[in-house]
């Protein structure tokens, strides 16, 4: 809101509007509430979701339900992601991999920088979900963020197994 009312500020000084709308205006400091946990999808209901969606992308509706990952985390998701007891996440879909002009599919994490990653520890079930995932589905070459690489580059030494494909 700081921001908000200077930019405004600014524009009545700079004689663009003839009084600022944000002056006087004062913004809660009542605690959001993180989560209302009637929104969290029970593990019956995570099941169901996971049985009615197409088979290639189930793995990231366990990875988003049972380590937390974002959407855009989930279908990044590789075979180098997993570790014994934990997945590493280090990259994240693009927003704009959708788009023709778009340079590089996977993006470091939101909020951190190349190279930088988050541990999140996985539950058994998980596991077995990568595992049954890993047996359905071959590891792909996909483009992956390397340092340098404007292009997205190749890791032709770590094959993705990309949620998107496999």
């Amino acid at each position: 809101m700081v921001m908000v009312a200077a930019r405004l500020e600014t524009a009545v000084v700079d004689k663009r509007i003839p009084d600022n709308p944000a002056r006087g205006v004062r913004v809660s400091r009542a605690d959001p509430c993180a989560v209302d946990e009637d929104e969290i999808p029970t593990l019956g209901e995570v099941d169901l979701i996971a049985e009615h969606i197409a088979p290639q992308y189930r793995l990231a509706v366990y990875l988003q339900s049972g380590t937390g990952q974002r959407p855009s985390e989930a279908l990044a998701f590789s075979v180098e992601c997993r570790r014994s007891g934990f997945v590493r996440i280090r990259w994240q879909v693009s927003a704009k991999a959708h788009r023709d002009d778009c340079r590089s599919v996977f993006v470091p994490l939101k909020h951190r920088a190349e190279g930088e990653y988050r541990d999140v520890p996985a539950a058994l079930f998980v596991e077995q979900e990568i595992d049954d995932h890993l047996s359905r589905w071959e590891p792909v070459p996909w483009p992956s963020p390397v340092s340098g690489a404007g292009d997205g580059g190749w890791r032709s030494s770590s094959p993705r197994a990309s949620v998107a494909r496999v």
